[in-house]
């Protein structure tokens, strides 16, 4: 602003002038200033809503991810190995200790875990099944 001023004093425009500039300008940072505090809250109130609808929509997924995770374990009477498997896994995913895992699916803890094991085991293998275990690899 005093920039302004001394450039309007150095071409000869009276002080009056210059205080008026400055009158303006003032107002117009003013009416800047108000507009940026209205956008910053507007801008909060908009983050808030976002992270309500986030949160809203997360656990709306975590509850569809579980109820697919039940729906994806076979009957409690599967005899198939394959079925096995996908029983062991689906409630290991969903955080069931082995000791439970076998309960649920009336076997020893020792085939549960033994499922468990296999997975992590060919997980860091990366071969197809055919490959790695053979017929038994199937069902792994």
């Amino acid at each position: 602003m005093l920039t302004i001023c001394l450039v309007i004093a150095l071409t000869g425009i009276s002080a009056g002038i210059c205080w008026g500039v400055n009158r303006k300008m003032n107002r117009r940072f003013q009416a800047l200033e108000r507009d940026m505090k209205r956008v910053s809250e507007a801008m909060t109130q908009m983050a808030d809503l976002q992270m309500k609808t986030h949160q809203k929509l997360s656990a709306r997924f975590e509850d569809i991810e579980e109820r697919i995770m039940e729906l994806s374990v076979p009957s409690n009477d599967a005899e198939l190995p394959l079925e096995r498997r996908h029983q062991v896994l689906a409630l290991d995913r969903q955080g069931v200790p082995v000791q439970e895992i076998a309960k649920r699916i009336k076997a020893p803890v020792g085939e549960a875990e033994l499922i468990l094991n296999l997975r992590k085991y060919r997980g860091g293998e990366g071969l197809p099944a055919s490959k790695s275990f053979g017929r038994a690899g199937q069902y792994v």
